[in-house]
Formats: C-alpha cells, structure tokens, sequence
C-alpha cells in the first residue's frame, strides 16, 4: 500500500502548473511541487518539501471553496510571497453599536490599534453618530444582519442577503462607506453552503468568522479574567480574528481589552482590519 501511495505522488509530482488532492480518513495531502502557495496558515499544521499536510474539512485555493467531499479538479493556482513568520490579529466587535461602544473606541485610540465592527443595522438606526464615530476614527464598518433575529435572518437566502443590504445601505446613509465584509450572527457553521457560499460571492460579499473567540457571547456575563484568558489562549494561531461583543452589558469586555491588546502586542502580532484580510475565513460547510 505505501509503496502505491508513493507512486501516485511521483506520477502526482510531475506536473508542475498544477494541484491535486489525494484523500485519506482525516488528511488531505497537496501536492504543490516545492512551492509556497496561497493557503489559510492556520489549516497547515506541517509543510516538508513538496508537500502542505491538512488536518480540516475545507482549504480556499483561488478564491474557491472545495469541500474535502467533493472531487478535486485540476487547478491552476497562483504563486504568492508570503512571509510564513507574521503574526497578526484582527479584533473584532459584534452586535454593536451601543454607547459601550464609544468606551471601546477610547481603548483603542489609547493603544493606537484598528479594529472591525460588524454592526446590526436596527443599532445603526438608533445610533448613527456612534456609527459614524467609528468610521471617522479608522476602524472598518462590517455587516451582521439588520434584526440580529436568527428566525427571520436565516428563513431563506434572500431573507438573509436582503439584512445585509439594508444594512450596507443605512451605514452609507450615515457614513458614506459601502461595506461589502459581513458576519453570520451566530457564525455561518451549519448555515452556509456551497450554493449560498456562491451566492453571496456573486454579491461580492467577503465572510468571516473568527478563530478564537472572548466568550462574551455564550451564557451568563463572563468576568474580566474569563474573558481575557479566553481572549488570550491562541494556541498555535499566527494569524487570529477575534471574537468580542460591544453590546451595552459588555463592560467586562471593555476592562478586558486593554489588558489583551498589551498581551498581543508583547507576542509579537500585528494589528490589522478585515478589510486587509484578502481571503475569506468561515467554517467548514455542512
């Protein structure tokens, strides 16, 4: 069987304008011809010669979404220089904007750091100074529905594109940004497919969950250690997008940031917004 194995991966090698897929139980093996080629780093897990070893349900290539079900086709991919050593985070803030919100600001402002706010467009509508504050002050205006309301967001494709376009459309009215950069509340895991994943690409939606999250969403209030601890334990992670709320009950949040951002700023990571982020990053598809 190895020595089968190993034949294919010759054969596999000798084309060198293309990728393939070979499948096992729980590891996708691409062959890439000794090159470094444009993946999400945290789905590698190790990298030897002319091989990248992926232990996940999904890898992006080309701006494309292949499910490890599914057939790989032959695909040319595009060379990229990337330097594997950086580290960088993008905070982000959900559910907002709240008065809250503007407390987060001051925090940002003082640790000179961007973040992105996907924004529920009901709170845009209640507060459109705040939402404009955000803007003029650098950080990224991001999408997150416009009643937060999974009942009604997640009923059908177009129940859920139609929030997100009213919502593009109040933070124009307000700000003058057209922001195309949108979160599932609740995350897209057992909500988004190839066919809705297509769709909304069609739209030229760019979607993110997140990597890590602070816990501010799940439960009771978390207090502030909880939070930070949470916020902090990125594992192997070179390149993080953290979850956090700035809802009005999320004070414990705010105590917390200062404490992570010094935390990150001392491991050596770069702070960045999303809208720099050139690949989406979601959940594996159901």
């Amino acid at each position: 069987m190895y020595l089968f194995v190993l034949k294919i991966i010759l054969l596999l090698t000798l084309n060198f304008n293309n990728i393939y897929q070979i499948s096992t139980k729980c590891i996708e093996e691409y062959i890439v011809n000794n090159q470094n080629y444009k993946f999400n780093l945290d789905q590698i897990y190790d990298y030897r010669e002319d091989k990248f070893y992926i232990n996940i349900h999904y890898v992006k290539l080309n701006n494309r979404q292949i499910a490890s079900s599914s057939t790989l086709p032959l695909i040319t991919i595009k060379k990229e220089k990337h330097n594997s050593h950086s580290k960088v985070i993008y905070l982000t803030f959900d559910d907002g904007p709240s008065k809250l919100t503007l407390d987060i600001l001051k925090v940002l402002d003082e640790h000179k750091v961007k973040a992105t706010f996907f924004v529920v467009g009901n709170k845009v509508k209640q507060y459109p100074e705040i939402t404009k504050e955000i803007r003029e002050k650098g950080h990224i205006l991001a999408l997150h529905s416009y009643s937060h309301d999974y009942k009604k967001i997640y009923s059908d494709y177009e129940s859920f594109i139609n929030e997100m376009e009213y919502t593009q459309n109040l933070i124009y009215d307000v700000t003058k940004y057209k922001s195309y950069i949108i979160r599932f509340p609740g995350g897209s895991y057992k909500r988004l497919n190839i066919e809705f994943y297509n769709l909304l690409k069609e739209k030229n939606y760019r979607i993110y969950d997140w990597n890590i999250s602070c816990g501010d969403g799940i439960g009771k209030n978390k207090d502030v250690e909880t939070i930070y601890k949470n916020a902090t334990d990125y594992g192997t992670h070179s390149r993080i997008i953290l979850l956090m709320h700035c809802r009005q009950s999320d004070n414990a949040t705010l105590c917390a940031l200062p404490k992570i951002i010094e935390f990150y700023k001392k491991e050596g990571f770069k702070f960045e917004t999303l809208d720099k982020c050139e690949e989406d990053y979601i959940f594996p598809f159901k």
